[in-house]
């Protein structure tokens, strides 16, 4: 790699000129880094590549110096890659503050933004902000697995759940190894610290509660009762399908007795386009919402067409504390003392599948899942309470 200055032949309108850093392998990969440095085209030494003549020579040309050996350091980091990728890393360097990681951690979520990623980016600004709330400013060289145990306690003492708080440390995580990724670190500063998770019991309905919350008589009046029973319904009727999901579901997505969607959480990965077949009960519930809306099937989107991205995240989050309120109304109507969510559904589809013998790998792809394991960790509870059963019938 060759790395030589030179000025630009772009005057500007006080009549300087730009020098500007070339990088070259070859005729057909060249580039070009700004120095930031303009100066009167008298007061370049084209040979030398050096400033001449200016009152504040010595000093610029000591940056133009430090500029390239930053520039070089880069390169030799990563030696072998074309002046174009060089010139990339570089920029991504700068682009983010090379010193502060509240900085980049931020960046991050602002590009994850920018790509309609909105749910994602909401749940790690939350993270963020707790972040900031216990040290206002945190560079890269302040974290050390020290740091990291002396915030999970801080995250413990204000009442953070284990497992909260390992999902902070895992969106750090995967923030770091960008930062290692792009060139800006050169190992995890936390590396070593361990993320504990806990198992919490995950609760479902059984299948004598479903039937209890289908058949419970909601008078008409209570609109939100009424929707966010059949909500549940239908995402216990198709496999566990997300709420958001479900919100999102469009009249153009029915197929004959098909639902074909694409999983929102899961949209970039490989098998998130989906196809469910549509049991009776679950065509009932859209025989129900027909020619209330044009577009979507279930009223939280109601008005929403024409809206963007940011704007139906907001909804939706409104909406899933709004349905789940209803939801355990309607429950507590139906003498379900449980503390019912919609999520639960997904868990109680799960609970009544395995029940009724369905094997492993079919559950697995009804629920969605692209790995076994998560499907086993949904009925890691069901199986050890299955195994507490048959000791005591065994030994009681």
């Amino acid at each position: 790699m060759n790395f030589n200055y030179y000025l630009s032949h772009y005057v500007k309108k006080n009549g300087t000129q730009m020098v500007r850093l070339k990088m070259e392998t070859s005729k057909k990969d060249v580039q070009y880094l700004d120095s930031g440095i303009s100066i009167q085209k008298n007061q370049w030494d084209d040979r030398k590549k050096k400033i001449k003549r200016h009152p504040l020579e010595e000093k610029l040309n000591a940056n133009l110096q430090s500029f390239l050996i930053s520039v070089q350091q880069l390169y030799y980091s990563n030696k072998g890659v074309s002046a174009k990728r060089l010139h990339f890393l570089y920029k991504n360097n700068k682009k983010y503050d090379s010193t502060s990681f509240l900085d980049f951690y931020q960046q991050i979520v602002d590009e994850a933004k920018l790509k309609g990623k909105i749910r994602t980016a909401n749940t790690q600004q939350k993270y963020i902000d707790k972040l900031k709330k216990f040290s206002s400013h945190v560079s890269f060289s302040d974290l050390s697995v020290q740091f990291a145990k002396d915030y999970e306690k801080w995250m413990l003492e204000k009442g953070n759940k284990i497992n909260t708080v390992a999902s902070n440390f895992k969106s750090m995580y995967a923030v770091l190894n960008k930062a290692l990724k792009m060139g800006i670190i050169k190992e995890n500063p936390i590396r070593g610290y361990s993320i504990v998770t806990e198992n919490v019991q995950k609760e479902s309905l059984t299948f004598e509660e479903i039937s209890r919350l289908s058949e419970l008589e909601i008078p008409a009046r209570f609109k939100g009762m009424v929707k966010a029973r059949d909500m549940f319904l239908f995402s216990f009727y198709t496999a566990g399908m997300r709420f958001s999901d479900i919100c999102e579901l469009k009249w153009e997505n029915i197929v004959g007795n098909e639902i074909v969607y694409t999983m929102g959480k899961s949209r970039t990965r490989a098998g998130a386009k989906r196809t469910l077949p549509l049991t009776p009960k679950a065509m009932a519930i859209l025989k129900d919402y027909k020619g209330r809306n044009n577009t979507f099937i279930f009223p939280p989107l109601y008005g929403m067409d024409n809206k963007n991205v940011g704007e139906i995240e907001r909804k939706l989050y409104i909406a899933n504390n709004a349905v789940n309120r209803a939801l355990r109304n309607a429950c507590e109507k139906a003498g379900i003392g449980k503390w019912v969510n919609m999520h639960m559904a997904k868990h109680s589809f799960a609970d009544f599948a395995v029940k009724n013998d369905t094997g492993l790998l079919l559950i697995s792809k009804l629920l969605g899942h692209t790995k076994l394991s998560t499907t086993q960790h949904y009925l890691k509870d069901f199986y050890h309470k299955e195994e507490a059963e048959e000791m005591n019938r065994l030994f009681g």
